[in-house]
């Protein structure tokens, strides 16, 4: 069988081609267009939560017990968000808050508490927080629509396409924390009262 047999016609292989060749770059520049900013703004809005975290530390005023002494630093515990761990993990890298070197330590479910200034627990694991309730010295940070009422001090939230926060300062002053005033002018919500 010869070659001429088996190929279309110039002009038949180039109908079948352009059109679809066409579409088909259109799609794929019209997808990447669309999946290149999603996961821009997922990476930027891991970076906006780890950097809320760690201005966080100097709105808040722990109790002298409740922070190891004068040159220990501060260590925020991760729960449930290896991205946002990851993002504040390179914004704390030397350097401090309130005078005090930073620390971020991963905590899995079912971890303690101990050592820790601060606990965040991501979206999945924001249940978690009810079991630190109360636990003098410890902030606790929830990333969830429900955080505040799922016993976080502070929650983040998304508003107007913006990540805001929320504050819970009874809450704060309960476990023998003060939130500054100028965090709660800069607060989405301030809730009195929450558990």
């Amino acid at each position: 069988m010869s070659a001429a047999a088996v190929t279309a016609p110039p002009a038949a292989r180039r109908r079948r081609t352009a059109v679809p060749a066409g579409i088909l770059r259109r799609l794929a520049a019209a997808g990447l267009a669309l999946l290149v900013p999603q996961v821009a703004l997922a990476q930027l809005a891991h970076e906006v939560k780890g950097a809320f975290l760690f201005k966080f530390l100097s709105y808040v005023e722990w109790p002298e017990d409740a922070l190891g002494g004068p040159h220990a630093p501060f260590v925020i515990g991760v729960l449930g968000d290896e991205e946002v761990r990851g993002a504040l993990q390179q914004i704390v890298q030397g350097r401090e808050a309130q005078g005090r070197p930073v620390e971020v330590r991963r905590l899995k479910s079912g971890d303690g508490p101990e050592g820790l200034q601060m606990l965040f627990a991501g979206r999945g694991s924001v249940q978690e927080l009810a079991r630190f309730v109360g636990r003098r010295g410890l902030l606790l940070v929830g990333d969830s629509d429900d955080g505040l009422a799922r016993g976080a001090m502070i929650n983040l939230l998304l508003a107007e396409n913006r990540i805001r926060f929320e504050v819970a300062p009874e809450a704060a002053e309960r476990a023998g924390l003060h939130i500054s005033s100028r965090m709660l002018a800069l607060a989405q919500v301030v809730k009195p009262g929450t558990p």
